[in-house]
């Protein structure tokens, strides 16, 4: 029979992890034997000392131009909402960017256009809608110092939140929803950059 078979389930994980926690830093020389590091990664703890992250600070952010879009409570035209998403995306690519302030001689410029889309994902059967996604698309462009685009790219996400048919609490849904799209939209479009940077 087996070792492993006569040894309780406990045991046999206990020895599973003790078995993995030895290999990890194999593992760990082996990728950097093969050249991989992680994207993020600093030549020096100075946050000047170079790596994407200071590439990422070149990048001068544009006023981030918001499509309008009509408001899932009343049905009229939204641009307060729209333009509170757009100031959002600006904060949080902002942060991630920019965390020491703007750059003061820009090598790069990131146009945004922001587009908000709300879909029914469940109704009842009087067509009251009770689960709502809400689509948000980022098209965005890197440009260099002489106004060429060098980098473009479209981020999408979608966020789902429920309808209780009460304006406040449904408002209070819906911008939720919207900020978790736009942190969410903030990480992949950085992500997206960095990678494009680091090539």
């Amino acid at each position: 029979m087996p070792m492993s078979a006569s040894l309780p389930p406990s045991q046999h994980c206990r020895g599973l992890r003790r078995l993995l926690l030895r290999l990890a830093p194999v593992l760990l020389l082996a990728l950097a034997g093969c050249g991989w590091e992680p994207l993020y990664a600093r030549p020096a703890p100075d946050p000047t000392s170079g790596g994407v992250s200071a590439k990422l600070a070149t990048i001068a952010i544009d006023p981030i131009d918001p499509t309008t879009s009509l408001d899932p409570l009343t049905g009229n035209q939204r641009s307060p909402y729209d333009s509170r998403a757009a100031q959002l995306l600006q904060n949080h690519l902002r942060d991630g960017l920019n965390p020491y302030g703007p750059p003061s001689a820009a090598a790069y410029h990131l146009g945004i256009k922001l587009r908000d889309s709300l879909f029914r994902a469940a109704a009842l059967g009087n067509g009251d809608s009770t689960r709502d996604d809400l689509l948000m698309v980022a098209r965005y462009q890197l440009t260099n110092e002489k106004g060429d685009v060098v980098f473009q790219d479209e981020a999408r996400v979608i966020t789902s939140y429920d309808v209780l048919n009460e304006p406040f609490s449904d408002l209070q849904s819906h911008n939720d929803a919207l900020q978790r799209a736009v942190e969410q939209l903030a990480e992949a479009i950085q992500t997206r950059l960095a990678v494009y940077l680091e090539k």
